[in-house]
């Protein structure tokens, strides 16, 4: 076993190199990210508003920008989007000075751009300037910023004013863009990204720059992007050896992420803990970790390519979270209760009401693992699909390699549910050898940390199951 983690590592290093970096957005591949950037000039206010759009999102949208239906976005068909975008956009932004709404203009036409995202999707950017005119006497003033857009999308969210001649004199919101224009995220912020949508500030119109004045943002640059090392196994030549490698290396990135934070690794030890799992019901496990992991991510890609635009990705995988915990907490609530059948211990009480020359282990009153349980437990683990997952799915659709595409994430799935199934068999023979009296001796305090294992298994996966949901709903809001 030493031998065979050693050798995946080193296989799993050396496909990396082989098959390159996919530059991913830093945010997650599911997240639409939006900017409101106010600037005060002396005879108007210059708005730039910003959407930056990752992989998923972008690939939904530029399907639906894809009028004629031909596999690609035409200048035309990218013009018209973005100029219709736009005007949604002005529409729903509201600008107010001393409380009077500002009507606000196109300043120029808008710019839309691609960058490149992982494997080989790309992302979206589009920037609308509008403009605000406006006749300003001397004196203090008020502008105020509310940003309407609706798309249900989770994201990055912000609004800056700041001045080239103005003092501004207070202000809720910061001159400068904390994400530079959505091109550089700061990584502490990354895990729960700002949600601002308004802002308003006071200012002085006293002819020229005073003390305290702010300057405008620096200009945005090319976005900065994060490394997705499985959605690189689709890019690049495909030859047989390297296919094989890549699915050589998908397994190892699927073991990898199995054992990255989550995945059930500490649901599945302590339900086997506190039931009497096999080494054959260890291998059904994983078996149900993949495939339900695999058909998670066919089901949700088929829905992302009929009908992107109808329906957001991420609060399918939100609500799959919720159910995966509900799971959980219900496997939970199954241990203890049958962990406190008065059934469940009348063998043991019986055994010592009666003198016997030899001991009994309390593995004989512990709830055994059902087939229904197993299932539960698979379903929980591998329901919530991967969105590296997602975008192989898609970016395989895009170029052509489907079949490759589908195997890649099969290996990705089976290097999981190879983790969680070892996981369970090392699970079950550790707890066999804690119950066995004759390896460690009949001890009292062994006894009786042996028959606590049931119940304390049963609500710790109860505890797990309900800090699993309560998160999701509130990802989910």
């Amino acid at each position: 076993m030493r031998r065979l983690g050693v050798a995946l590592a080193l296989a799993v290093a050396a496909g990396l190199a082989v098959a390159g970096t996919a530059l991913g957005h830093p945010l997650g591949n599911y997240t639409v990210n939006r900017a409101v950037a106010v600037t005060l000039a002396a005879d108007a206010a210059s708005i730039r508003y910003t959407i930056d759009m990752a992989e998923i999102p972008a690939f939904a949208t530029q399907q639906a920008m894809d009028t004629n239906g031909n596999g690609s976005v035409s200048p035309n068909e990218g013009r018209n989007w973005a100029q219709a975008t736009c005007a949604a956009v002005g529409d729903a932004l509201v600008i107010t000075l001393d409380g009077r709404t500002l009507i606000l203009m196109a300043a120029e036409d808008p710019v839309l751009t691609f960058p490149a995202g992982a494997g080989g999707l790309d992302t979206l950017r589009l920037e609308c300037p509008f403009a605000g005119a406006w006749t300003l006497p001397l004196g203090e003033h008020e502008i105020t910023v509310a940003d309407r857009t609706e798309d249900g999308h989770v994201g990055w969210r912000e609004v800056t004013i700041a001045t080239g001649g103005w003092t501004i004199l207070s202000s809720d919101v910061p001159a400068i863009s904390p994400s530079t224009q959505l091109t550089a995220y700061p990584t502490d912020s990354l895990a729960s990204p700002p949600d601002v949508r308004s802002g308003a500030a006071t200012f002085r119109a006293d002819g020229g720059p005073g003390s305290g004045t702010q300057v405008a943002a620096p200009a945005s640059g090319p976005r900065a992007t994060s490394n997705d090392p499985f959605a690189a196994l689709i890019t690049g030549e495909l030859t047989l050896p390297v296919a094989l490698l890549a699915l050589l290396l998908a397994a190892g990135l699927g073991a990898v992420h199995a054992l990255s934070p989550g995945h059930g690794k500490t649901l599945v030890a302590a339900y086997l803990i506190g039931s009497r799992g096999t080494l054959r019901q260890a291998a059904g496990l994983g078996m149900t970790v993949a495939v339900t992991h695999t058909l998670g991510v066919f089901a949700l890609g088929g829905l992302t390519l009929a009908a992107g635009e109808l329906f957001i990705p991420e609060r399918v995988i939100g609500w799959l979270s919720v159910i995966s915990g509900g799971l959980v907490a219900a496997l939970g609530l199954v241990l203890v209760w049958r962990a406190l059948l008065p059934g469940s211990r009348r063998a043991h009480h019986a055994h010592g009401e009666h003198a016997h020359p030899h001991p009994h282990s309390d593995d004989d009153v512990s709830p055994t693992v059902t087939r229904r349980g197993l299932v539960a437990l698979g379903l929980a683990g591998g329901m919530v699909p991967s969105a590296s997952a997602l975008i192989v799915l898609l970016a395989a659709v895009s170029t052509g390699r489907l079949l490759f595409g589908l195997g890649l994430i099969l290996a990705f799935g089976v290097g999981m549910a190879a983790v969680l199934a070892g996981l369970a068999a090392v699970t079950s023979l550790a707890r066999a050898a804690l119950v066995d009296r004759r390896g460690i001796g009949p001890s009292r305090w062994t006894r009786r940390m042996t028959g606590l294992l049931p119940v304390s298994s049963g609500i710790a996966v109860l505890v797990i199951g309900m800090v699993v949901t309560v998160a999701a709903l509130g990802r989910i809001g």
